[in-house]
Order: structure tokens, then sequence, then C-alpha cells
């Protein structure tokens, strides 16, 4: 594959540089206008990307019309046949042999029979063919080769591709050629990318310093075209074409948004100091303060000192009842007192995933109401492999959403794509900060999209 860039004033002479460089099976893959040099930003130009198959390039086209072999070749049988049937020369007698293209003289009143033996052997397989294959009707017709097109008459099409897909496992002749042009745009996006200035950063190398995964860097290369793949991260499109892709492969809640079904019952978990009772808080707020919602604050958080303490100035400051519960006894009757509220939010002490009596207690506390939202909060600073663990963990409490605090204090959320690409689990919340209610994104693709092409 031979990719070429040109820059020039008009849209006309870019493409003749183009047919003359690379050839009329050139490939247009990506064209923009700049502006170059000048005061008031100078003259318009024109920039076009083309790419053809080296195989191809400057190769000229076969002719189309049919030439016919100079000398038919027949099969060994045939030959074979004729010639044990032909006469065997006495030796020392002289075989005078005719003309090459001179074809034998034959009886015609014998049509069908055995060649006469007074004939000499010619030694002429083109004469074989024509008398066993395509005997003439009567002794005046012209003995010639068949033409091109009585071949063609003679013998039926061959079937076509799509007969042949369809008729012999047609599902993996596709599936095949899906994968080949799949690896065929990631080659061709990995040249572009190559051929792009030094200051240009595009979205895939965004998404490598942000510890994406390689294989999903390659993912985004099948799915989205080239030239959108090799976007500067810094164009205006490169955020709606990132978004795109997370769309296809992690899914979102936008929040936490409550119904008309009665108090909706929310419960946060996870390991300890991940930021559980602050991004309840947040929460909260959201839906005292922008919603005007009434609402209650339950916490089982009685292992630290100060839970309870930083619940209840929560509490104080958005008008909201709180209550400590022990058990999951508790719990439900806690749960009972407040089911007019819009909303119910219950906070959770944290839990190593390697405990397993902490984890039980953590399953039969979640038990006390059947509808309870279980939404799991992973810090975005725990290293993956560790944040991959404790997904699988907690996995036994069935967290229906997921929410990656603490997105401020690290340099690479990768880890977010990496952990949720084709996973069933969705997205709910973003934290980005300590303040109260301010920082915290309800996590959709786009706020995702920047948040991964952020310098």
């Amino acid at each position: 594959m031979q990719v070429k860039t040109v820059r020039a004033s008009s849209v006309k002479e870019a493409m003749e540089q183009i047919k003359d460089e690379l050839g009329s099976d050139a490939v247009l893959l990506h064209t923009k206008k700049y502006r170059e040099g000048g005061v008031l930003g100078g003259a318009e130009m024109i920039e076009v990307t083309a790419a053809v198959d080296e195989t191809q390039a400057r190769v000229p086209r076969a002719p189309s019309v049919y030439v016919p072999p100079a000398e038919p070749i027949l099969p060994s049988n045939v030959l074979n046949q004729y010639r044990m049937s032909a006469p065997v020369p006495q030796e020392g007698a002289a075989t005078a042999l005719p003309a090459r293209g001179v074809l034998p003289s034959y009886d015609t009143s014998s049509y069908g029979t055995e060649l006469p033996t007074q004939q000499p052997y010619t030694g002429q397989e083109e004469a074989a063919r024509l008398v066993e294959t395509y005997p003439p009707p009567s002794a005046a017709a012209p003995q010639t080769l068949p033409s091109y097109e009585a071949m063609a008459l003679t013998h039926p099409p061959m079937a076509s591709a799509a007969e042949e897909v369809e008729d012999d496992g047609s599902a993996e002749r596709i599936r095949l050629l899906e994968d080949e042009l799949a690896q065929m745009k990631t080659m061709l996006a990995s040249m572009m990318a190559a051929n792009q200035p030094k200051e240009v950063v595009t979205i895939q190398d965004t998404l490598r310093r942000q510890e994406v995964r390689e294989d999903l860097c390659e993912d985004l290369s099948s799915k989205v075209s080239v030239a959108d793949v090799n976007l500067d991260s810094l164009d205006p499109r490169a955020a709606d074409v990132l978004s795109g892709y997370l769309s296809q492969v992690m899914k979102f809640t936008d929040g936490l948004h409550l119904g008309n079904r009665g108090s909706r019952v929310v419960a946060f978990i996870g390991t300890t100091g991940v930021g559980k009772t602050t991004t309840l808080a947040k929460v909260a707020a959201h839906f005292v303060l922008e919603q005007n919602l009434k609402g209650a604050l339950i916490t089982a958080d009685t292992y630290r000192i100060s839970a309870v303490e930083q619940l209840k100035k929560y509490a104080e400051i958005l008008g909201l009842p709180v209550e400590v519960v022990y058990s999951a006894a508790d719990l439900r009757k806690a749960i009972a007192r407040h089911r007019s509220k819009d909303f119910i939010l219950v906070d959770t002490a944290g839990r190593s995933q390697y405990n397993e009596f902490q984890m039980e207690e953590l399953k039969e506390l979640l038990a006390a109401h059947p509808r309870m939202e279980k939404h799991l909060v992973i810090s975005a600073t725990t290293k993956e492999a560790d944040a991959a663990e404790i997904m699988q963990r907690f996995s036994a409490c069935k967290p229906d959403r997921i929410i990656f605090t603490k997105t401020d204090e690290t340099c690479a959320v990768g880890m977010v794509l990496n952990l949720l690409a084709g996973k069933e689990l969705p997205l709910s919340f973003l934290s980005n900060g300590q303040s109260v209610p301010d920082d915290i994104i309800p996590a959709t693709a786009d706020r995702l999209a920047e948040l991964l092409l952020r310098k």
C-alpha cells in the first residue's frame, strides 16, 4: 500500500499530482482546506491524501480482446488414445510427414469409424482433437479450429462468486472477509498516522497516552473511518468521533433519574477510602438543590468513627433526615419509615474484596430491600488489575451500576474504558473532586470522550 499526501492551490491541481504520482487507480482518502502564509491568512490551499496498492500502481491493464492460443493443448489421455490407435511405421520405412498445420484427408463415407490405416501418421495432435471432438458435417465443409464464441456456447458459465459463497460456508467466508477488511483499515490508519506532522497527536495516540489497551485502539480503527481515526485530538470533531465509538462499546446512564414509582432506594458499595460518603452527598445535593426533591439518608458505616458525623453534617446542610442502622433488620425498618420520600440513599462501610466474612455481611445487608439499586464505587487511582479484581469480587453483590471517583487525581483514565468495554455494567457517574455538590459528572459518552482527550 502506497500513501501520498499532496498540497496544491486547487483540487484539480492536487488530483493531477495524485494521478501523475500514483496513477489512475489511486483511492482518495482525505481532503482538507487551510490557509498558508500571509499577514491576513494567506492563500487558501487544499491538502489531498490518497493511496494505491503498490502492485497495481503504474501497471497497464491487460487487453480485454480474447486471443486464442496458437496451439490447443490436449489432455494426456486423449493424446495417448490417439497414439495407440495410430499405425506404427516399419523399421527403416520412410515416414514423410505433411507440413505442420495441414489436416490429413479421410474418406467421409467411413465417418464414425477408425481412421484408415493407409493414411500416413501425421503426428499432428491438433488434427486428432478436431477429428474426434469436432468432426466435419460434410466433406465440403471447411475444417477449422472452433471459434471462441462457439466454445463459450458449448460450456456453461462458471458460477458467480456470490453463489459459491452462498453454497459453501457463506457465514464463515463473510466473517473472514470482514476480518481482512478490518486488518486493512488498521494497517492503512497506521500508515497514515506515520505520515502526519510530528506536532499532530491523533485520537489513537491520545488513547494510548491514557493507557487504553492496544486491542481497543485497533478496534477504534475498525469501527471508525480511517480519516477520522487520524484526526488531531485538538480538532473540534475529535470528541464526536471518540464519543461515537464509546457509545458502541460501553453503556451509560447519564447519572441517576428518579421515576414515579414511589421511593427509589440506592446503596453505595465498594472498598475503603474510595469516596462513597462524599459521592452520596453530591447525589443527594443534586436531588435537593436542583430538582427540589424530598429524601432521606441512611448510614450503615459504623466502622469509622467520623463516618456518621460526616453524613449527619451533610444531612443538616441539605435539610434531610439521617438514620444509623446496624443490621439488615434495622435497614428494613428505616426504609419503611421513609417510603413516602422521593429517594433514600444508603451509605455502607468499606469492605475488602478479599474478606469473605465482610462480603457475606454486605450481601445480607443489601438483601433488606428487594428493589435496592446498588452502585459500585471505584477510585480511578486504583491499579487496573486491582480494579478488575474488585469488580469480579463485588459481582457477588450484583451491582447495577458503577461510579469512578478521583478522576482529577490521575493523568490516565483509560482504565474506565478498559474495564467497561463490552460489559453490561453501565457507568453512572464520574467524580472529579471533593467539592459538594459540584465535582460530579453524570456519565455520558460525550463526557467520557472529553475526559479521555484532555491534555
